[in-house]
């Protein structure tokens, strides 16, 4: 039977292990196989493990990126607010410049920590809703889609730092830490327990070990394309 290649990514693995479990459960006859059910309650343990880890890292990327969204939101205002605060229209200048006195409480705010940073952005958007920010907002082009921008970035970061809180809140080891354990039980466990089974009772053995093996040369074809690709 076919081992998994060392080089299968995290992810791909966390499949193949979730595709081997649900077979594994659809088989009812190889229920009967004490060693058997403890290398799948291995497997599934640590599956599981790595399916909470893979969400909890996608979290911490979905944040960092939903912050730099929205900083930059805030450095592309604060340069148009000072574009408009210098050029000689007199109508547009004087507006610009009242803008800036509420922006400039801000300056810095891009340093904070995450959570100071979303209580200073809900408290400068309060600002600029005062009605009397309103008519300088009105007569500078694209500042009220600035500011619109920034209500919308800051609830995708408030959405995505409540998938962080919930997706650490069970956290365990890291991903990567995961995979090797996981890897080691399908190779050397699984794999090498069902050849030397199918050998002794292709019966009972040969539909599931014949269909795992088919998932794990399906991800290793895909490890083999990727390989191909990037010396390409």
């Amino acid at each position: 039977m076919k081992k998994l290649r060392t080089t299968i990514r995290i992810t791909e693995l966390d499949t193949v292990s979730d595709v081997l479990l649900r077979l594994y459960k659809a088989d009812t006859a190889l229920a009967k196989d004490d060693y058997l059910k403890a290398v799948m309650a291995e497997v599934e343990d640590l599956s599981s493990k790595i399916t909470t880890a893979i969400k909890s890292d996608k979290a911490v990327s979905r944040l960092e990126e939903a912050d730099l969204k929205r900083d930059e939101i805030i450095r592309s205002l604060g340069t148009l607010l000072n574009g408009y605060a210098v050029i000689p229209v007199e109508g547009k200048k004087s507006a610009a410049e009242t803008l800036l006195a509420t922006f400039n409480k801000y300056k810095g705010i891009s340093t904070e920590s995450y959570a100071n940073e979303s209580s200073l952005i809900e408290s400068m958007l309060e600002d600029f809703a005062k009605p009397e920010l309103a008519d300088s907002i009105s007569v500078l082009e694209g500042i009220s889609s600035y500011i619109a921008d920034l209500r919308t970035a800051q609830d995708e970061f408030n959405k995505a730092n409540d998938d962080f809180t919930a997706a650490n809140t069970s956290k365990g080891d890291s991903a990567t830490a995961l995979k090797k354990p996981l890897f080691a039980v399908i190779n050397n466990k699984l794999v090498a327990y069902l050849t030397a089974m199918c050998l002794a009772n292709n019966a009972l053995y040969g539909d599931f070990t014949a269909k795992a093996e088919a998932e794990i040369v399906k991800a290793n074809s895909a490890v083999s394309r990727r390989a191909t690709s990037q010396e390409e």
